[in-house]
């Protein structure tokens, strides 16, 4: 009996194995291994594109509490060909920030103790330099005044000295500007740097305040101060935004200020306050006139 299976010696039959589909991509484990790497790799180029750059000042700020971020500028006071002594003032806002920039001219600059005679009218502007110690009233910081050293200190890498007349800005632990003020009969203070060439200065006290600095801004020293209260961070970069190259904060908050703008007279905060404490400290212009 023949069956399917026979073949004869005359038939040709071609056999082939049923030809099974292929199994789609998705199916398979390599296949979703291969495209979890691929999303984490983009992710991770999307996190890096975004905030590297946010975090430029941050890394500029760590610089400067180490002792790579270093300046010492000699900065020139305002002298105009006219023959008067003044203080410019303008207002700007930055970013949300609202600055006030003094601008004196045809002055000299020194320190003083204990409150200026505001009455006298070759004063221009008077501001508190150097903060007091709540637990001795003391000076903070190195101070030196014509020559005569008053306290000593490095808690703040920030410093203005005054010699011969010039004016020196900086951000250093340690500078031979201090020993040349007391040489020299000249002036020296400490306070928080906020910029160093050109570039923001993190500082460790957190919270607003009204906010004032002593600034190098296009080759001249201004006075900026906040009329609204600001972080530190936010306050330097407001300083950095405008142009400025180095800067030190003044005392802020309610210290006392003054400033003669022509025949008119501006003051904040209360002078009472200010003649508390023997200590309190100022820096002032003088017309170069009288």
């Amino acid at each position: 009996m023949k069956t399917t299976y026979d073949i004869g010696d005359d038939e040709i039959r071609i056999i082939n194995r049923k030809h099974k589909p292929k199994k789609p991509l998705y199916s398979r484990w390599w296949f979703w291994l291969a495209l979890f790497f691929a999303m984490a790799a983009l992710a991770a180029a999307i996190v890096a594109a975004i905030f590297v750059p946010l975090s430029k000042h941050n890394v500029e700020g760590n610089n400067a509490d180490s002792e790579t971020l270093v300046s010492e500028e000699t900065v020139e006071p305002f002298l105009s060909d006219t023959a008067s002594a003044k203080v410019l003032v303008g207002d700007t806002v930055v970013n949300d920030v609202m600055l006030t920039l003094f601008t004196p001219v045809n002055a000299k600059i020194e320190l003083c103790v204990g409150m200026p005679d505001t009455t006298l009218p070759e004063l221009l502007l008077a501001l508190q330099a150097a903060d007091i110690r709540a637990d001795n009233r003391e000076i903070v910081g190195a101070f030196v005044l014509k020559g005569e050293l008053l306290s000593r200190g490095v808690a703040k890498k920030g410093f203005c000295a005054i010699i011969d007349g010039k004016i020196h800005l900086g951000m250093a632990e340690s500078t031979s500007l201090f020993e040349e003020s007391i040489d020299k009969d000249g002036y020296f203070f400490r306070q928080y740097p906020l910029v160093c060439n050109g570039s923001l200065v993190e500082n460790k006290p957190k919270g607003k305040s009204l906010r004032c600095a002593l600034c190098e801004l296009d080759g001249h020293i201004v006075v900026v101060r906040s009329l609204t209260r600001e972080s530190f961070h936010d306050f330097s970069q407001a300083l950095v935004d405008i142009g400025v190259e180095n800067a030190i904060y003044l005392v802020g908050g309610d210290a006392y200020g003054f400033c003669r703008t022509g025949d008119s007279v501006l003051s904040w905060s209360n002078a009472a306050f200010a003649r508390q404490y023997k200590n309190t400290n100022f820096i002032v212009w003088k017309s170069l006139f009288r």
